[in-house]
């Protein structure tokens, strides 16, 4: 009976040492699992539209703090070749299923083109500071993209217009759209690591 109740309890025994490592290991897996869902991008590759991208063209993103990252952009901008580089500052949910981070950004770069149709030695660039509002939406935590959307207020100087009326007083020039006060920008960015 003895041998019997021994056996009993060591059976026991090695099955609740077999669970607790199990439920362990599945705790830990799951630990893993969380801290990949909560990853945060340190560098990525944006493709889209807006003054960020240069225009439509192409972003690097490096963030050598959570939250504060450093970006380049070039791209086609109507009138030549635009660049921008500036600083986006992000705010970062710790919640491994938050799907939007807010940011707001500053940049330096392109932020007025003028084409002129059928006449191209008239199409010019102005560079200056713009300023933004935006949000990075990631619509599953552990996928290795995200869109981005932002309102951009570009800060053009007064060369900007005396150039537009350079252009219709002194080239007969007829502009149909007029520089917008609020641009956008939206694109998708590959997260490199």
């Amino acid at each position: 009976m003895k041998k019997i109740l021994l056996s009993t309890v060591f059976v026991m025994l090695s099955a609740l040492t077999g669970y607790s490592q199990d439920t362990i290991g599945k705790a830990n897996r799951l630990g893993e699992k969380n801290k990949a869902l909560n990853e945060i991008d340190k560098a990525s590759l944006g493709i889209g539209t807006g003054q960020d991208y240069g225009g439509l063209g192409v972003s690097l993103l490096i963030y050598p703090d959570k939250n504060i990252g450093i970006f380049g952009g070039a791209g086609y901008a109507f009138a030549g070749l635009g660049f921008n580089v500036g600083t986006k500052l992000r705010i970062v949910s710790e919640n491994s299923t938050a799907k939007v981070s807010p940011y707001a950004l500053i940049m330096y770069g392109y932020n007025a083109a003028i084409a002129v149709t059928n006449a191209a030695i008239y199409d010019k660039l102005f560079y200056g500071v713009t300023f933004g509002l935006g949000m990075d939406y990631k619509s599953r935590p552990a996928k290795k993209g995200y869109w981005s959307l932002a309102l951009l207020i570009p800060v053009r100087g007064p060369e900007v217009r005396a150039y537009m009326n350079d252009l219709k007083n002194n080239h007969g020039v007829e502009f149909k759209n007029d520089l917008l006060p609020v641009t956008f920008s939206i694109g998708y960015r590959f997260i490199i690591s």
